[in-house]
């Protein structure tokens, strides 16, 4: 039976991309499996997002292929995005307003925050998000946040609305925290719950372009799905960590879980026969990472009940030959690995990654001599991080045999060991905040110039993907952006006359 209790969520979205968020569809389909109203201010493409053209420099840099949004039915929004939320408020009329937070949009989430909290004073607001989890007490110290929620919030968030229903004020709640006469309160963390015990995620309260997703310059029905949660490694860029310390305080341990085949199945299947999807995004930070047995279960699963094609994620320690053709099996049409960087002294030294290059190239060429495309993940500008390096991982990439190339200047996030790190050097300041999509450098890099780590940025997939005859040619490229753009053109010819041959 519906309940008289209406929860809205803020989607924060500053960039041209479309996707339903998982965070805030397991959170919408917990509470409505409980009877609550759901409703969700989408913040998505307004014109005024400093930040909402960053995917250019990507498609600039020869990172990601550009894509026609307004083919889907995407306008650019003109109005005020604060008129606009007024509005929704006053029409919906919620009981209590919730964001999730990531690092790069914490100041813009409490902007909009302080913006409600102005004019509607006695609904409460919610943070939840690994921003959240990683200074809890500091964000719960903004005026306009009443409550946070700490850990994975499915039942916190339902246990929180119940008691609201009642009159209480979420005192008593797991994961929940608070403010009470002046004070920091942060409750017990509970344990994390089986994932087959999960909701199903809801995307009823999203526009329908966020169906949509892109693959390779074309928009796709795409399910982004979640088969797991908590990466097993220890990677010092990552915010892995924080959210495991967060469960250890309270003697609970966050480890890899991951749903039963017949659950993840179960879901795929909903969003094929209700919204018609055709693709389908594992998003998880390492899908392989799996039993090989419990693979080859899901695979036959998947084949007689979804049969449509996907990518995913992996770490290169996972890969076998045996998870390699059950991925072919299923459809898996690409799979993304991290290299970060090439330097095997430095990745175990400073990002607590100890593989080696063999192994990478080993897992990499398994892959792509399986029928699978890859796809790999690079850092660049690390701290203390030379040209030479960032070289060397480019000659790692061509060693791979990559399909194509995802790059990021390093982002020091708050609360990872390598930030600390940087702080200690005096590489960024102790209150640095972290902004952007990694296009821009943020840390001081005593052997890289931030125009020199641009340059690189914007020519290291022409340096992966072209002949090294070409090398000369591209380093003069690293300044020159008409050449960078006649050099890209080659590229995308090449890769062109590859998928014909390959088709």
């Amino acid at each position: 039976m519906p309940k008289d209790f209406k929860v809205m969520f803020v989607f924060f979205n500053d960039r041209m991309r479309t996707g339903i968020p998982l965070n805030i569809s397991y959170l919408s389909g917990a509470l409505k499996n409980n009877g609550y109203k759901v409703v969700v201010f989408d913040t998505s493409f307004y014109e005024e997002h400093e930040r909402l053209f960053e995917e250019k420099k990507k498609e600039e840099a020869g990172i990601f292929k550009m894509i026609d949004y307004s083919s889907i039915g995407v306008k650019i929004k003109k109005s005020s995005m604060k008129d606009d939320l007024d509005l929704f408020i006053k029409k919906e009329r919620p009981d209590l307003i919730a964001f999730s937070v990531f690092s790069q949009a914490k100041n813009e989430n409490i902007a909009l925050a302080n913006h409600i909290k102005l004019k509607y004073q006695d609904i409460p607001i919610i943070f939840g998000g690994i921003h959240v989890n990683i200074e809890p007490d500091k964000i719960l110290r903004n005026n306009c946040v009443d409550y946070i929620c700490v850990g994975e919030g499915e039942d916190a968030i339902v246990d929180l609305v119940d008691d609201l229903l009642k009159g209480g004020k979420g005192y008593d709640v797991e994961n929940i925290g608070y403010k009470k006469n002046g004070q920091i309160i942060l409750n017990n963390v509970r344990a994390p719950k089986s994932m087959d015990s999960m909701p199903m995620p809801d995307w009823s309260p999203f526009e329908l372009f966020h169906i949509y997703g892109p693959y390779r310059g074309r928009l796709l029905k795409m399910a982004l799905a979640e088969y797991s949660r908590t990466c097993p490694y220890r990677c010092t860029y990552c915010g892995n960590e924080i959210i495991k310390k967060q469960y250890s305080k309270n003697g609970n341990k966050l480890r890899y879980r991951h749903k039963s085949p017949e659950k993840f199945i179960k879901e795929l299947k909903y969003y094929k026969d209700h919204y018609g999807i055709e693709f389908v995004y594992i998003v998880d930070g390492t899908f392989v990472a799996q039993r090989e047995e419990v693979l080859e279960e899901l695979s036959s699963l998947y084949v007689r009940e979804i049969n449509l094609p996907f990518f995913c994620d992996a770490t290169v320690h996972c890969v076998t030959p045996g998870k390699v053709a059950a991925l072919k099996r299923m459809g898996c049409v690409c799979v993304n690995m991290g290299i970060e960087c090439a330097n095997e002294q430095y990745r175990s030294r400073y990002l607590d990654k100890n593989m080696t290059n063999q192994k990478i190239i080993q897992s990499f060429l398994m892959v792509k001599e399986g029928g699978i495309d890859t796809r790999s993940y690079n850092i660049i500008g690390l701290p203390f991080q030379k040209r030479s390096d960032i070289m060397e991982t480019i000659e790692l990439n061509k060693s791979c045999e990559v399909g194509s190339v995802s790059l990021s200047i390093f982002m020091p996030y708050e609360g990872t060991v390598l930030r600390e790190l940087c702080i200690k050097e005096k590489l960024i300041s102790e209150n640095q905040d972290i902004t952007g999509d990694g296009t821009l450098p943020i840390i001081k890099n005593p052997y890289l110039s931030d125009p020199e780590l641009i340059g690189l940025y914007n020519t290291f997939s022409l340096y992966i993907k072209l002949d090294k005859s070409y090398w000369p040619l591209i380093k003069k490229a690293e300044k020159d952006n008409r050449l960078r753009n006649e050099l890209l053109e080659k590229v995308n010819v090449l890769d062109s006359e590859k998928r014909k041959s390959i088709a």
